[in-house]
């Protein structure tokens, strides 16, 4: 359903998200608006916009498409196994949920057991995600986070096409704001933040967007999204780092990140694991659309 307001004088200078609030009433709360926001579901003057916090002038034309929303329902939609033995458990995470969301943790442990999560994904990236399945492997895989010898490999749809096919990026970021009750990453001085280094590399090009295969040597918030906004190359979908993009064609509903592999020796056996997780429906088809824009 997609309802059309029209700016009056008396509401020149509200925000966005107030004035959407306004017009919905208790249809939706606020946080399901900032949803619809983030998922393409409102436009300004014709144009998507996603920052509620945008300033509105009199005459403006506001859409908002509610059938836009989506949920993920981690008890109907469960994550794929991507690897499981005695020790640990990798699976393929949604898109759309946290990584630390309880409800995705309790809905695994009804059939795997105790689960201990052990690294991060943001609850717009999907991809592969370790949790341990007691004290000594936990232990074990801290000492191989700390020691770098875990390594991850990301797939990355980005705006624009770098110049060179690959490169090193290599500073300290930390908090330098806040967008919608979220924390900004970004870079800073050396004694501000922490150091965080990203290798990427381009692995198709296409006419206003790239596909970059991206290694990240630390760990940091964020690491892999500021990065390569720092470049000039913001992943597509990403609001937060990259407000406007030269690839306008198309919208995806979430960051195009993904984590594609980890690769490590199993902390007990010691055997070499290379672990991937397929490309989700919404990536491949980002892909093959984008191949299609002019």
């Amino acid at each position: 359903m997609k309802e059309l307001w029209n700016v009056q004088p008396s509401e020149q200078g509200i925000k966005l998200l107030a004035f959407l609030k306004t017009k919905v009433g208790e249809k939706f709360s606020t946080r399901e608006l900032k949803s619809l926001l983030e998922s393409n579901g409102c436009t300004l003057n014709g144009r998507m916009e996603r920052f509620g916090s945008v300033g509105l002038v009199a005459g403006d034309k506001v859409t908002l498409e509610s059938s836009s929303r989506e949920k993920i329902d981690v008890t109907k939609k469960r994550p794929t196994i991507l690897f499981e033995d005695s020790d640990f458990v990798v699976i393929n995470k949604p898109a759309g949920i946290s990584s630390e969301d309880s409800s995705l943790k309790k809905s695994l442990e009804k059939s795997l057991g105790h689960l201990i999560l052990m690294h991060r994904l943001d609850k717009g990236t999907s991809g592969a995600l370790l949790f341990a399945r007691n004290e000594n492997t936990e232990k074990a895989f801290q000492l191989l986070f700390r020691q770098r010898k875990i390594e991850k490999h990301y797939l990355a749809i980005v705006d624009g096409i770098p110049t060179k096919s690959k490169g090193i990026i290599d500073n300290f970021l930390g908090k330098i704001s806040g967008y919608q009750g979220q924390s900004i990453w970004g870079p800073v001085p050396k004694d501000k933040g922490l150091q965080a280094i990203t290798e990427w590399k381009i692995e198709k090009r296409f006419s206003k967007s790239s596909l970059l295969n991206c290694k990240p040597l630390t760990g940091r918030t964020h690491q892999i999204r500021v990065h390569l906004s720092c470049i000039g190359h913001p992943i597509l979908g990403d609001v937060q780092y990259g407000q406007y993009f030269v690839c306008d064609d198309y919208h995806p509903k979430r960051p195009l990140l993904h984590a594609l592999s980890l690769s490590f020796c199993h902390p007990i056996t010691g055997k070499k694991l290379v672990i991937t997780a397929p490309e989700p429906d919404d990536f491949k088809e980002a892909v093959l659309a984008l191949k299609s824009v002019k």
